[in-house]
């Protein structure tokens, strides 16, 4: 280890310039070969990262309409982590129940991206999310309260989690840290941030033990894949297990119109001015699980990661009910027998 705690052959941000993520030298990035695989026995894909119409202005699909397409794909389970919320989490829950499918609640949380020396609004353009699934009632709870202290802070639609925030706040909450729109991917694509990269996994590891997961996700874009190779030299190094995603944003291919419509007005331009403030394709839509196995034939534990993650999450919001608060007893003394004598 280092004299600041880094480990000695950890990964340095220098040479990330710009949006090109580039390998990182000794550790393999890009002599990984394929692992053979029938695609066929890769079905137990479960999708974990989908955004509805409540991910305001990034997401083009309402609850219903990924319950219903997931349905139609033969989904047993869906995963629903809307940016700074689970406004849409009670509906798609509804349309999970009179689908036959189990909803998970999850939530992509906007993070505080500060530049050293930089001294200008804390909520950045394409500032960074963490995604959070909730494996239980407690982390349900958490979810509630690290999201609630956030906004109450902050004006509309401005809210960010510092990490301050996320201490004590982690317990029955499952981790997925990689994707384009990660911290991981910040990291590595600016050396400036204040969370360099191996500190920031080091944290990760820490608020998450066990876990921790860097998702992959494949749109057919050269860039992307880039980013791919060296995630997966990351998670090999750190060793933190891989998780495939497909960062849902409309639940077909038909949606891709409308989600270039709701960016557009996201970055206050026009259809003709957005360029590559678009999707360069429809591929974020929600697929099958024979399509995602086929996608991540090279990587068979990323595909089944997804169930062991879904098998995790055993809460959802069939499990809320209401529970009263503990009150304080003189001994001897029931509730129903002490508020009696209350009220006489």
């Amino acid at each position: 280890m280092t004299e600041k705690g880094f480990p000695e052959k950890g990964f340095t941000e220098e040479g990330f310039k710009g949006s090109r993520v580039q390998g990182v030298k000794g550790l393999g990035v890009f002599s990984r070969t394929p692992k053979p695989s029938n695609p066929r026995t890769l079905s137990g894909y479960i999708e974990l990262r989908c955004h509805s119409a409540f991910s305001f202005l990034s997401g083009a699909s309402l609850p219903e309409d990924l319950i219903e397409r997931a349905a139609a794909l033969g989904y047993p389970v869906l995963a629903l982590g809307d940016r700074d919320g689970v406004y849409g989490a009670p509906r798609f829950h509804q349309a999970a129940k009179r689908a036959g499918l189990r909803a998970l609640v999850g939530a992509a949380v906007t993070l505080d991206l500060r530049v050293q020396g930089f001294e200008g609004p804390r909520v950045q353009e394409n500032a960074p999310t963490l995604y959070l699934l909730v494996a239980n009632r407690a982390g349900y709870q958490n979810l509630c309260r690290l999201i609630t202290r956030t906004k109450v802070r902050a004006p509309k639609g401005e809210s960010v989690t510092t990490r301050e925030d996320f201490e004590g706040q982690t317990d029955g909450l499952i981790c997925l840290a990689g994707g384009a729109d990660g911290p991981l991917a910040a990291a590595l694509r600016n050396p400036r941030t204040l969370e360099p990269l191996n500190p920031l996994l080091t944290r990760l590891q820490r608020l998450f033990p066990n876990r921790l997961y860097i998702d992959l996700q494949r749109h057919l874009d050269p860039e992307e894949e880039r980013l791919n190779r060296t995630l997966i030299a990351v998670a090999e190094h750190f060793n933190i297990p891989l998780v495939a995603t497909n960062d849902v944003r409309h639940a077909s291919p038909s949606g891709k119109p409308l989600f270039d419509v709701l960016t557009c007005i996201r970055n206050k331009t026009t259809l003709d001015a957005a360029g590559r403030a678009l999707l360069k394709n429809a591929e974020r839509h929600l697929k099958s699980p024979m399509e995602m196995a086929a996608l991540f034939r090279d990587l068979p534990e990323a595909i089944a990661n997804t169930q062991r993650i879904a098998e995790q999450c055993e809460f959802t919001l069939a499990d809320l009910g209401y529970r009263f608060p503990d009150y304080p007893l003189p001994p001897g003394e029931t509730p129903i027998g002490y508020l009696r004598a209350l009220t006489y």
